[in-house]
């Protein structure tokens, strides 16, 4: 700010030398022939130097004593206003046609068509339509300024030092010290007012930096709103005046559309808060497309304004624009593919944020669903981007959204197990199942199932009711490591594969029962195992 206050110092005297200088000027023989010779005229003795009223009033056509003061507002209007009227680009023919109307009329300024001359018996000067527009002009330039402080400015009756009387130079420093006054006390201001709405709003992630980089030019910008109503009470130049109305009026828009651009973070901070309260993830997603949709519409807006700040006319932009657009459309036809993707991905909702996907080869949690394009985090920490539009073409296999998450492993016990412990360690296993928070104890399938070639075979079939992998992962663990301890407890031995080489030797007698023994050997154990069923 220190900087900007010297500049503007040193910047305020080079102003007055620059008008010093141009004060130079021979005599000019009073001439209302052409536009330019009216125009030159009133220029010449209008300055302080030459000033001759009686003259410059024979340059309107004055309809009443209301509009005597035509030429000194005339004046203070081109000077607060900042209206640029160059002489060498005056026309100097007499009979000079508009060539929209096709009437005696010159416009002095395009950006002003109300303010213009027109030929009235042979002179060129300002017509009554043009006097009122100008009297109207400023009254509403000069509504906060008053005639009062507008006559302390004027510079027609006052000593000049490089150019300016010294009540300019005293305002103009006074306005000076001002501002840095103002911006110092804005910015204290400021920035305890956000402090405090942080606080009371419970942002967290705002460091000083982030802070300082919103309220700089927040404060800025009521500096130059402030300058855009004082400075034309200044009536400095209008050489000056001009590139100072032009640079104010593009600073504001611009300064406005930095606050704003830096603003949508900290809103994106506090939606972002405010959806991790939530347990739908949907507006997780939906917090990166606001905010990055917000930064696209103030830079768009923003740059309109600008164009718009600078007397650069948008409509040809934007009709050329339009003409161009197929032209667009077909050279982003590939981008405008992934943003209706992202539009369906939001209305579909086939995964969510924080959901476990599989998809062309893709693997892993979705971190991010932005206008263009996905993020997917794989297992192996790596950052996957996909295109939205081959998202929503492609087939996706969602983790994330089942209600269940199956477990399934073969449990293998020794062959010397006896048939009545298998059944406890079964029985067992269903209790584990039962008693764990997170498993589905409806339903489960855990049976003796197969007898392979090195162990008894028992299948352990179960659901984990758990939103995401690592509690998945969690729930397994905890299992496990309870059928080890119902192992241990039980005196039950887990099976690994294993060989035994039997090689019998020429004295072995081995005898097997004949026909008879072997069904009387059977029909004994029917008989016992349904007396054991009954």
């Amino acid at each position: 700010m220190k900087k900007i206050f010297f500049t503007l110092f040193f910047g305020f005297i080079i102003i007055g030398i620059g008008q010093s200088q141009s004060l130079t000027e021979d005599t000019v023989m009073f001439d209302l022939s052409t536009p330019y010779q009216t125009i030159k005229s009133f220029n010449f003795y209008s300055q302080s130097a030459h000033f001759n009223p009686s003259l410059i009033k024979k340059c309107a056509e004055l309809a009443s004593n209301d509009s005597t003061d035509f030429p000194k507002k005339l004046i203070q209007l081109i000077k607060g206003e900042g209206i640029s009227i160059k002489l060498e680009e005056i026309s100097n023919d007499p009979n000079y046609l508009d060539s929209t109307t096709q009437l005696h009329v010159y416009k002095l300024n395009e950006n002003y068509p109300l303010l213009y001359l027109k030929k009235i018996n042979g002179l060129w000067i300002f017509p009554k339509e043009s006097v009122a527009n100008v009297l109207q002009l400023h009254e509403k330039l000069f509504a906060f300024g008053g005639d009062v402080l507008l006559e302390i400015m004027d510079s027609s009756h006052d000593n000049q030092y490089f150019g300016l009387t010294v009540n300019q130079y005293l305002a103009g420093l006074f306005f000076i010290f001002t501002a840095f006054v103002i911006h110092k006390l804005l910015s204290k201001f400021i920035e305890k007012t956000a402090q405090r709405i942080i606080k009371k709003l419970k942002v967290k992630k705002i460091s000083a930096e982030e802070m300082t980089s919103l309220i700089k030019p927040f404060s800025f910008l009521i500096i130059i709103l402030l300058l855009s109503f004082v400075f034309p009470i200044l009536q400095l130049p209008a050489s000056f005046s001009f590139y100072l109305a032009t640079s104010i009026r593009a600073a504001i828009p611009l300064l406005f559309t930095i606050t704003s651009f830096r603003l949508i973070k900290f809103i994106g901070l506090y939606l972002e808060m405010k959806a991790a309260q939530t347990k739908n993830t949907m507006d997780d997603q939906l917090v990166p497309i606001i905010r990055k949709s917000l930064r696209v519409f103030v830079v768009t807006f923003g740059t309109l304004a600008i164009l718009q700040s600078l007397n650069i006319s948008i409509l040809p932009l934007l009709t050329g624009l339009s003409i161009g657009g197929l032209a667009f459309a077909l050279a982003a036809q590939d981008t405008i593919k992934n943003f209706f993707g992202s539009v369906m991905i939001f209305i579909d909702k086939p995964f969510q944020i924080g959901h476990w996907i599989t998809t062309d080869g893709v693997d892993g949690t979705v971190e991010e669903v932005g206008l263009r394009s996905t993020r997917i985090r794989t297992f192996s920490n790596s950052l996957v981007t996909v295109p939205n539009g081959k998202l929503a073409d492609a087939t996706i296999n969602n983790h994330g959204l089942r209600v269940y998450r199956r477990f399934y492993t073969t449990l293998s016990i020794n062959y010397d197990t006896p048939p009545a412990l298998i059944e406890v360690f079964i029985d067992g296993l269903k209790e584990i199942v039962n008693q764990h928070p997170d498993t589905n104890p409806d339903y489960n399938n855990i049976f003796f199932n197969d007898m392979g070639a090195h162990s008894l075979n028992i299948m352990f079939y179960i659901f984990f009711e758990v939103p995401d992998w690592s509690s998945e992962l969690k729930a397994k663990h905890e299992v496990l490591l309870e059928i080890l301890k119902l192992g241990n407890a039980l005196k039950v031995n887990f099976a690994f594969p294993t060989q035994t080489l039997h090689i019998p030797t020429p004295s072995a007698d081995v005898k097997y029962p004949d026909d008879l023994q072997a069904k009387e050997n059977l029909t004994q154990f029917l008989a016992l195992k349904k007396n054991k069923d009954q």
